[in-house]
């Protein structure tokens, strides 16, 4: 009997948190006026790595060839590693985002930039559906 009645009012207990759980999302509706992509470059530049890179190439570089021509081998695969690790550093970009300006339906204007991996592209006279979160806000397509 004590167990039962333990149960039941650990079930009311639960029942009662329950309606405390959860979190209000906002959702509005609007149409895109601006959208473009923001894309950076990372601006991170390890010249170690550079210089390891370099190193390497160059110890590869020493493999081949004799005399003047194993020299030259081994300038070339240290300029050759160097030059990948520059170019490969160069090329690495932060995350995408989308910044896009949209007019809701209550006639405001908001500007929200989110993540972008361009599996959905937003063009101006896109329908779409704002979802706001705390202080989270993210865009998608409207049926």
């Amino acid at each position: 009997m004590k167990k039962s009645a333990l149960i039941a009012v650990s079930f009311l207990f639960l029942a009662s948190q329950s309606s405390f759980a959860g979190s209000k999302t906002l959702v509005e509706y609007g149409v895109v006026q601006q959208s473009r992509v923001i894309s950076q470059a990372n601006g991170q530049y390890h010249p170690l790595r550079t210089v390891a890179a370099g190193a390497l190439g160059g110890v590869v570089g020493h493999q081949f060839g004799n005399g003047k021509g194993k020299t030259a081998m081994t300038v070339g695969g240290a300029l050759a590693g160097a030059g990948a690790s520059r170019y490969h550093q160069s090329t690495q970009q932060a995350p995408q985002q989308v910044d896009l300006l949209i007019k809701t339906e209550s006639g405001a204007t908001i500007d929200v930039v989110q993540s972008y991996t361009g599996g959905v592209v937003f063009n101006p006279g896109d329908k779409v559906r704002i979802l706001t979160k705390g202080s989270d806000t993210t865009v998608d397509k409207s049926l």
